[in-house]
């Protein structure tokens, strides 16, 4: 955890000193030049989050999206995106629990990033929307992590954006093709 605690100081202190960096404390895409303050910062974080909650279809096995979670915990762990630690934390008590939110099947194009699976996956550590769990089935995350003894992940400055930015999805559903 050194390493994610070093990167995520760089985050804070980003936030700390008032600079301005893409996607700690900017809007994003055509909003990028947009600066957004301090307190709001976690709002976007959410907002991100849920405005690319737009999959479709089915649930993903839950196999492949117990896949998609392991490779997610994975990446974030190498500390690249700047998460806090607590994010990486909270997805190992999820994968621990087997507490799978429902992904649905189609929604992504793959070579631009898997930001709809993603941000369902991230929708449900938050503790919003469906999820899944062995003790208690589908249900709502919030009370699937509650009867797993987990609570909702509270986001901190780019969270959001380091939750939704990879391609596991893609990578969970071709590993099972392989």
């Amino acid at each position: 955890m050194g390493r994610l605690a070093e990167t995520r100081g760089i985050v804070e202190g980003i936030v700390d000193k008032g600079y301005i960096k893409y996607g700690v404390n900017t809007g994003f895409g055509l909003l990028s030049r947009v600066v957004v303050e301090n307190d709001k910062l976690v709002d976007l974080q959410y907002n991100i989050v849920r405005s690319h909650c737009a999959g479709v279809g089915e649930a993903l096995s839950l196999e492949a999206t117990r896949r998609m979670l392991a490779l997610r915990i994975n990446v974030l762990a190498k500390a690249y995106s700047g998460c806090s630690p607590d994010l990486v934390e909270h997805m190992v008590r999820m994968f621990n629990k087997d507490c799978l939110p429902y992904i649905p099947a189609q929604g992504t194009v793959g070579a631009s990033g898997d930001l709809a699976p993603l941000a369902h996956l991230a929708q449900g550590a938050i503790g919003e929307g469906k999820m899944w769990s062995p003790s208690t089935g589908w249900g709502d995350a919030l009370e699937v992590l509650a009867a797993n003894g987990i609570t909702p992940y509270q986001m901190k400055a780019k969270d959001g954006l380091s939750s939704i930015n990879g391609t596991q999805f893609i990578c969970a559903v071709g590993a099972e093709a392989l």
